[in-house]
């Protein structure tokens, strides 16, 4: 990776849901990469937004955590290749935030500092 290149490539756009066949809508406060209703994603990106992981397996919604400055966390799994990711819970949102009761069906791991 060149000294140049962003590790944040800005994409915010609607998609259905692979896993739920939900609608998602596009984030009003960041972009979105995951599932608000079952909270899934897909593994598409090495960094948020490049598109160059090359699996495309489902990301699995396993656990989450809790981060003093960032908020709740949610680790991914991605069933194809096993690859382990974390995303930040969106609690905000205009247009649809994440649902909090899908996020407390995953198991809690340690906070995070």
């Amino acid at each position: 990776m060149s000294l140049g290149t962003p590790l944040f490539t800005k994409i915010n756009e609607a998609f259905p849901c692979d896993h739920c066949g939900h609608a998602v809508p596009a984030s009003s406060s960041t972009c979105r990469d995951h599932c608000p209703r079952c909270l899934h994603s897909l593994h598409v990106d090495r960094n948020p937004g490049d598109r160059a992981a090359g699996c495309g397996g489902l990301l699995v919604p396993r656990a989450y955590s809790q981060h003093k400055k960032k908020g709740f966390l949610i680790h991914y799994t991605c069933a194809k290749c096993g690859t382990e990711k974390v995303n930040r819970f969106l609690d905000v949102d205009n247009h649809e935030r994440d649902d909090f009761a899908a996020l407390l069906k995953l198991s809690s791991i340690t906070k995070e500092r």
